[in-house]
C-alpha cells in the first residue's frame, strides 16, 4: 500500500514536468490575448476576461484526474517512446495556434501512424534505438480504447462548454456588407494517470529510490499524462448555443464508433489502425460539414430594416441581467423603433434613469425588457451590435 500512496504522490509530480502542460496553458493565454486584442479593435472594449481560455483550460485538470479512475482500473498500460510521440505531435499540433487541431482524433491518429513505422526505421543512434524498442512495445489496441475514451471527453467538452463565453467579431463581406460572426475557440487539458514499463521495453533506470509497482511479470512505473484537445469554429448563420452543441453530439457518436473499434481491435489488431483512420477521416468530415452548413445560410448578424440583432452581451452589464441574448432583434427602445446603432443610443438618451426594450426572441416571440439606468452603467447597456461604416481588416465570402 505504501508503495502504492508513494508512487501516485511521484506520478502527480511528474504532471509538473511534462511540456505538453505547459505549451497547452500557453497557448491558451496566447489565444485570450489575441482575442481580446480583436475584440477591443471591433468594439473598443473587451467582452470576455483575457485569461477566459486559460481559465476553461486549467479546470479541465480536474476532471482528468476524475477520469484517472477508469485508467487506473482498466490498467492502461502505455511505454514510454509512445508517450514521448503523443507528446511531440500534441506540442507540433500547439505550435500552430489553431485550436482545431488539438483535436484527439489527430494526435492519436498520427501517433498510432508512428508506432507502427517508427519500429522499422533503421539508425545508428542510440536514442533513437531506444526510442524504438519502446514504442514497438506498444500494444495498439490499448492505445486505440485510449483515443476513444478521449474523445468521448472531447466531445462532451464541445457540447458542454464551447458554446458559451464565445467572441464576437465584425468582419466586411466581399459585398462590402458588414457582417457579425461567433468565433469558438476552446483549448481543454486532460490529465491521465497511465501505466509505463520499467525495463525492456520501457524506462530503464538505476535509481534505488525510483518508485516502482509490480504487476504480474511487469514492473510498472505510474504516470500522471497530460492530454491536449482543442476546438474552433466561425459562426455566421447560426447562434453557438443552438450549432455547437450539434457537433458535440456528432463527435461524441464518433467517439463511440472509435471507442467499439477499437475494443474490436483486441480481437483484430489491425482494427486499432481502422480506428486510427476512423477518427482523423470522421474529424475532418465533422468540420467540413460544420463550415459549409454555415455557409449555405444567410448571415444572421446584420443591418437589418428593422431592429438590431444583438451580436454580444457585455458581463455583468445592464443588458445581461435583463437576460438579453445573443441573436435575439430589438425592435423598439423606450417605445422608439430603432435599426441603427446611433439612433439606438439616442433612444435610450431619452429616459436616462430607466429603459424599456421591445425585443423579439430566437423563436419569434415578442417580450418586454425593461430596467433602472444608474450612473457608472454602460452607455449602450453593454450590448453589442453590427456598426455600420467601420473599417475592416477581415474579409469573409457571403
Amino acid at each position: 500500500m505504501d508503495s502504492w500512496f508513494w508512487e501516485l504522490l511521484i506520478g502527480v509530480g511528474r504532471l509538473f514536468i511534462h511540456p505538453v502542460l505547459y505549451v497547452t496553458l500557453a497557448v491558451a493565454v496566447v489565444l485570450g490575448y489575441f482575442r481580446v486584442k480583436r475584440e477591443r479593435h471591433d468594439f473598443h472594449i473587451r467582452v470576455e476576461y483575457g485569461l477566459t481560455e486559460f481559465q476553461k483550460a486549467s479546470k479541465s485538470l480536474l476532471i482528468g484526474l476524475a477520469l484517472s479512475v477508469l485508467t487506473i482500473g482498466l490498467g492502461v498500460i502505455i511505454p514510454f517512446g509512445t508517450i514521448v510521440l503523443l507528446s511531440f505531435f500534441s506540442i507540433i499540433f500547439t505550435l500552430f495556434i489553431k485550436p482545431r487541431w488539438l483535436s484527439t482524433a489527430y494526435i492519436f491518429g498520427f501517433t498510432i501512424l508512428a508506432v507502427v513505422l517508427v519500429p522499422k526505421l533503421e539508425t545508428d543512434m542510440t536514442i533513437f534505438q531506444r526510442l524504438a524498442e519502446s514504442v514497438e512495445a506498444t500494444h495498439l489496441p490499448t492505445l486505440a480504447i485510449l483515443m476513444g475514451i478521449l474523445m468521448v471527453a472531447e466531445g462532451m467538452f464541445v457540447w458542454k462548454q464551447a458554446p458559451v463565453q464565445t467572441s464576437p467579431q465584425l468582419q466586411k463581406s466581399k459585398r462590402g456588407l458588414p457582417v457579425g460572426t461567433h468565433v469558438v475557440q476552446r483549448v481543454w487539458i486532460l490529465p491521465l494517470f497511465l501505466f509505463v514499463p520499467v525495463g525492456a521495453g520501457g524506462i530503464e533506470t538505476s535509481f534505488e529510490w525510483w518508485p516502482v509497482l509490480q504487476m504480474g511479470e511487469q514492473t510498472l512505473s505510474l504516470w500522471l499524462v497530460p492530454f491536449s484537445m482543442g476546438y474552433y469554429q466561425r459562426l455566421k448563420a447560426s447562434l453557438p448555443l443552438d450549432a455547437i452543441p450539434i457537433v458535440g453530439r456528432q463527435l461524441v457518436l464518433l467517439a463511440v464508433v472509435v471507442l467499439l473499434t477499437g475494443v474490436g481491435s483486441l480481437w483484430w489488431e489491425n482494427a486499432s489502425i481502422l480506428a486510427a483512420v476512423f477518427a482523423v477521416i470522421g474529424r475532418e468530415w465533422l468540420n467540413y460539414r460544420a463550415k459549409t452548413e454555415d455557409e449555405k445560410h444567410q448571415p444572421i448578424f446584420v443591418q437589418r430594416d428593422k431592429g438590431l440583432v444583438i451580436l454580444g452581451v457585455i458581463p455583468e452589464s445592464p443588458a445581461e441581467k435583463m437576460n438579453l441574448q445573443i441573436g435575439e432583434v430589438i425592435t423598439k427602445v423606450n417605445n422608439i423603433p430603432v435599426n441603427t446603432v446611433s439612433n439606438f443610443y439616442e433612444a435610450l438618451q431619452q429616459n436616462r434613469a430607466f429603459c424599456k426594450l421591445q425585443v423579439v426572441d430566437a423563436n419569434g416571440e415578442a417580450r418586454f425588457a425593461q430596467t433602472a439606468l444608474y450612473e457608472g452603467d454602460h452607455h449602450e447597456l453593454g450590448l453589442l451590435f453590427v456598426q455600420v461604416g467601420k473599417k475592416w481588416k477581415q474579409t469573409e465570402a457571403v
